[in-house]
């Protein structure tokens, strides 16, 4: 202990200061060492508590209902949520990419064309006559109009490609923060005794379990954020895909996007709606709208069934998390800072209402 001093500091009050001073020094030390050894998987750390605490009621009741030992129920539940989430994302990427890849070689063989905007273009406000000019540049010939925006093109591009590359890496450590919450769950009761146990000592205040308290939270924004984005985007996915929307993968990841950061996926739907409208048949058209309709409000359906009492945090919260967690961390930045924000925030509430009583 750091008050343990030997009898020949006991009557010398410097030498006791220096004493302490040596121990917290090497404590911290040790404290940042262990830090820096771990800072390049704090987030996959992260991702991979979260998963599990989520994912622990699941493995539960497989192991009651399917008589399966606690190996046998992490390891399907990881096969599970797998083949859930990472191989359809994957196809979808690698699908997407290949399409953008395909366009523009049809562009370049002449075998696709922009069409000529409509003459009441310039009529919109503000922005009217620079839309109209450029579009017609373009529908005539695209290259040259790149040629004479290169800088612009080129940090849009580099922006896309930079947003796929995080897309991708992000999915890849999601994979693998999934097949580690697998090994998380094996050993739940003493993960679980541990960090209340830890949470106990920080807090020193064993009236409330922090830990379960955090379990809850992490368990509420899963289910009732991250669980319906989830839901909304892969639902938007099938419209896409079943009536060949381009790019069907890149607006699927916008609508996962928005509804992670609470603005829905209506933007996204408007403008599928509107090529739908240009591109289909009116019966496939009004059936893709009221699908996409359906999608944009089943958010309001779907939140009360998972969240049960209401959602556990402010969406302010929510929308902070996920855009400072992207700017932190990309892709995988939007689920883990949506949650580890929201947790802060229960916890700091807990705090401030213990204090009130």
């Amino acid at each position: 202990m750091l008050t343990d001093y030997p009898d020949s500091l006991k009557n010398d009050p410097t030498k006791k200061i220096i004493n302490i001073s040596i121990k917290l020094l090497a404590l911290g030390l040790l404290l940042v060492w262990c830090f820096k050894i771990l800072e390049p998987f704090i987030t996959l750390i992260v991702w991979s508590s979260v998963l599990a605490i989520a994912l622990y009621p699941l493995q539960q009741i497989m192991m009651k209902k399917l008589k399966l030992g606690n190996k046998m129920a992490a390891t399907l539940v990881v096969v599970l949520l797998l083949s859930i989430i990472i191989v359809p994302a994957t196809m979808l990427m690698i699908s997407t990419v290949s399409e953008i890849k395909h366009n523009v070689e049809e562009y370049k063989a002449g075998n696709i064309t922009i069409p000529p905007p409509p003459a009441n273009v310039k009529e919109w406000p503000v922005v009217g006559t620079r839309v109209y000019d450029l579009w017609d540049r373009a529908s005539s010939n695209i290259f040259p109009l790149i040629q004479d925006n290169r800088d612009k093109v080129k940090l849009a591009a580099v922006w896309f490609f930079g947003a796929l590359a995080s897309t991708g890496k992000g999915l890849a450590l999601l994979a693998i923060a999934i097949i580690i919450s697998g090994f998380l769950l094996v050993f739940g009761k003493d993960a679980g005794n541990f960090a209340r146990n830890f949470l106990h000592r920080l807090s020193g205040n064993k009236n409330h379990d922090m830990a379960d308290i955090a379990a809850v939270t992490i368990r509420n924004v899963v289910k009732g954020i991250l669980g319906v984005a989830f839901i909304q985007s892969t639902l938007a996915c099938i419209g896409f895909i079943a009536i060949g929307i381009p790019a069907a993968g890149l607006w699927t990841l916008f609508c996962l996007i928005l509804a992670i950061v609470q603005l829905g996926t209506f933007p996204v739907a408007v403008f599928v709606i509107i090529y739908a409208w240009n591109h289909e048949t009116t019966t496939v058209a009004i059936v893709f709208t009221i699908w996409m309709i359906f999608v944009s409000v089943v958010d309001n359906i779907l939140k009360p069934i998972l969240l049960g009492k209401g959602a556990p945090v402010p969406m302010l919260v929510v929308f902070l998390g996920a855009i400072g967690g992207f700017i932190l961390s990309g892709f995988i930045g939007l689920f883990t800072g949506a949650v580890i924000l929201s947790l802060g925030y229960g916890l700091f509430d807990l705090w401030l209402k213990e204090n009130q009583d």
